[in-house]
């Protein structure tokens, strides 16, 4: 009887560890990168005088940056103009009798009001 144990988990822990085993054995198909080597002699090479071409890539980026300003401020202006934020301010309140009359009501008035 143990003789049949035996065999039966030998062939389950053989089949338990085969996949274990073949994950380990596992190879890749990705072959390494090889850098390429770069010495000076491949960078660019200045042409003509750096002042010149400095101020002439100022001036293009002074442009975009005029126009992204200018396009900012008209973009603005079309909101303000749109949101119209005056539209619902009412005018100044000023304190007079007649306007406060509400905090004292007459008691002829009151009492005509609630019956």
């Amino acid at each position: 009887m143990t003789s049949i144990l035996a065999r039966s988990s030998s062939g389950l822990l053989k089949r338990a560890f085969k996949h274990i085993y073949f994950a380990q054995n596992a190879q890749s198909h990705v072959k390494p990168i090889r850098f390429p080597t770069v010495s000076y002699d491949d960078l660019t090479k200045p042409e003509g005088p750096w002042r010149e071409r400095y101020d002439r890539m100022n001036q293009e980026y002074t442009r975009y940056m005029y126009y992204g300003l200018a396009t900012f401020l008209v973009s603005t202006a079309i909101t303000i103009y749109v949101a119209d934020f005056g539209r619902y301010a009412e005018p100044l309140h000023r304190n007079t009798p007649e306007g406060l009359s509400f905090l004292n009501p007459d008691p002829n008035i009151l009492e005509e009001i609630q019956n």
